[in-house]
């Protein structure tokens, strides 16, 4: 009876994460960038600024929740004229909607490859999208705040979240792919 309590015991703490613990992302180290493709055979990038986030990660280090505002209304792809056009009703409407979000739903996997299910929030549209990731590295600074890094990624169809702009060549390529990839750079620090 005695070894069956300890078993059972034993089991429960294996399955149960540790305590959580919140970190702020650090938006001076942080970066969401997107790719897509342009006239179908060249590729354009571009940031959108992190306003705001909070992550919590497990005392193994693998991220519990996630929840990022960014600014839209601040995209850029190294060039005035396309910022313009992306920021217009065309595009984002960023008068209109000037910020993204992402709030986790479901985190599975390790702090070296995890799988997060949360609510994408742009343009007036929230849909699931699922991010892959992995921990790039943790370190203690001089003050005693831990920094760890994540890199994470997805691909997204634009017109999911109402941007359907279609233009094309007179040979028919689109002048901006439907396709577009995010990647993430996050640095987090204790709070």
């Amino acid at each position: 009876m005695l070894r069956s309590f300890f078993a059972t015991a034993l089991f429960a703490a294996c399955t149960v994460p540790a305590l959580a613990a919140d970190y702020a992302v650090d938006a001076s180290h942080t970066q969401a960038t997107f790719t897509v493709t342009h006239l179908a055979i060249s590729r354009v990038t571009g940031k959108i600024p992190l306003i705001a986030g909070t992550v919590a990660l497990t005392e193994g280090g693998l991220p519990t929740s996630i929840n990022t505002t960014l600014s839209v209304k601040d995209i850029d792809t190294q060039s005035a004229d396309r910022d313009r056009d992306l920021r217009s009703a065309d595009w984002f409407e960023t008068d209109k909607y000037p910020t993204m979000t992402f709030v986790s739903k479901s985190v599975s996997g390790t702090p070296q490859a995890f799988s997060v299910v949360g609510d994408l929030t742009f343009h007036g549209v929230t849909k699931s999208v699922t991010l892959t990731g992995k921990e790039l590295g943790k370190i203690s600074d001089a003050r005693g705040k831990t920094h760890v890094g994540f890199t994470a990624g997805t691909t997204i169809d634009r017109r999911d979240w109402g941007l359907n702009w279609g233009r094309t060549t007179p040979g028919g390529e689109l002048i901006a792919g439907y396709d577009v990839t995010v990647d993430l750079n996050v640095e987090v620090v204790s709070k």
